[in-house]
């Protein structure tokens, strides 16, 4: 194992993995990540993997958008399935401010 490293993330999960996922993608090569067990083993594997796309904040509505791109990046980039499926939802609004945040 290295014993000197720029950037030592800490953790597998999927924040560590792709906080090492990003900076490899912008050049840098003198990182690494340790992980206790197995990758996602932590407390991402409770998630249910599930996501929505509709979001009144538009700056959370872009990093949704950014995440299915990521997504569909990610399985061209490793020809592995991530489980990604675009299911419908219904979001309802229950006062007109909500209503005319959604629209």
């Amino acid at each position: 194992m290295k014993t000197h490293t720029r950037v030592l993330v800490i953790g597998g999960g999927v924040v560590g993995c792709s906080v090492l996922y990003h900076l490899t993608k912008l050049g840098w090569s003198d990182v690494m990540l340790v992980e206790r067990s197995e990758l996602t083993s932590g407390s991402t594997w409770h998630a249910a993997g599930g996501f929505h796309t509709l979001n009144g904040d538009t700056n959370m509505a872009a990093l949704q958008g950014y995440t299915i791109r990521l997504y569909k990046e990610l399985e061209a980039i490793t020809g592995m399935s991530c489980g990604l499926h675009h299911v419908g939802g219904i979001t309802l609004a229950d006062n007109q401010e909500r209503f005319d945040q959604l629209k």
